[in-house]
């Protein structure tokens, strides 16, 4: 599969996460009034309504799911395509980790399979 497309998957997947975000941010209203009523010291060991529970549990955790993926899949969308360098083998004298050409000290690719080099 071509980076671009891989890219463009990654990042619809994202904005399927931060749209999975949403419905909290619009009910931060709600929100705000159900925990203006919350009582810290109730009796009954809950401070909030068994339906505003469910329905801010709920919420959360389509929230938190929203940011995992879109998190995720951005960190992907960003990192796809780039080449990741490969340290040398440092056993004597240096060679190619991919290909076990030897190596002067230094170069940025190596000369046999033209991978980069991270020294």
């Amino acid at each position: 599969m071509p980076v671009n497309v891989r890219r463009f998957l990654y990042s619809m997947l994202a904005t399927l996460g931060v749209i999975m975000m949403v419905p909290l941010t619009i009910n931060v209203a709600r929100l705000q009034s159900a925990l203006e009523q919350f009582d810290p010291l109730a009796t009954d060991g809950l401070g909030l309504d068994p339906e505003v529970s469910a329905w801010l549990g709920g919420l959360w955790l389509l929230f938190l799911a929203g940011t995992c993926v879109s998190v995720g899949f951005l960190y992907l969308a960003l990192s796809t395509g780039h080449l990741k360098g490969w340290r040398p083998v440092g056993n004597g004298e240096p060679r190619c980790a991919r290909c076990g050409s030897p190596l002067a000290m230094g170069l940025e690719r190596c000369g046999t399979c033209d991978q980069r080099l991270s020294w």
